[in-house]
């Protein structure tokens, strides 16, 4: 039974495709060890609270992602003239950079969760959207040096951009399909919560 899925699903005029979903399945839940005593308890946010945090800030990430997906569509995903696409491709990317600037501010402030291995999977989340931050500002990079005056090459370059980023999503895919195996006290905590749940609907 899979329980959580990170949708970054995005396309870009029909040319970016992100089918990345980051998919933990639930396992037996095996006994937690005894932690260690080096963190300060402090810092240690209860389980619940952490994955609904988590979940919810993912859940708002996706939708903001998806509803600029369908913002740069609209304006200019039929358009033939390769220097508009060339700006609305540019500020999407940017504004997928700001984005997700915003979840992994909330993905710190939602702190380290009290269970074993906490630390390690919170960690994960971090790294893994820094992985697709940079993505998009790679991508974002890569637009804005395209060359519009051969619209054949262009539309070249533009795929090529989508086939990196679909890539990196593949990759993240991945990471988190196996870290769903080995973080087991992560994936009965997440897959309890109706918020981390529903991402995967």
């Amino acid at each position: 039974m899979r329980f959580w899925a990170g949708v970054l699903g995005l396309g870009v005029a029909g040319l970016l495709v992100v089918p990345a979903e980051a998919a933990w399945a639930i396992e037996a839940h095996a006994p937690l060890a005894t932690p260690a005593p080096a963190p300060a308890p402090a810092q240690k946010i209860p389980p619940k609270q952490w994955a609904q945090s988590v979940c919810t800030s993912l859940r708002d990430w996706t939708t903001n992602i998806k509803d600029l997906t369908s913002e740069f569509r609209s304006a200019g995903g039929g358009s033939t003239d390769a220097a508009q696409v060339k700006d609305l491709l540019v500020t999407y990317l940017g504004n997928t950079v700001n984005e997700t600037d915003t979840l992994l501010t909330q993905l710190d402030q939602a702190g380290t969760p009290n269970f074993k291995d906490g630390s390690k999977v919170a960690g994960l989340f971090q790294k893994g959207m820094t992985d697709v931050r940079d993505i998009f500002a790679t991508g974002q990079q890569d637009a804005a040096g395209l060359d519009t005056t051969d619209l054949t090459q262009f539309r070249a370059d533009t795929s090529r951009i989508g086939n990196a980023i679909t890539q990196g999503g593949t990759k993240l895919s991945q990471t988190f399909k196996s870290a769903g195996r080995k973080y087991k006290a992560a994936n009965k905590i997440l897959g309890a919560e109706r918020t981390c749940r529903a991402l995967s609907s």
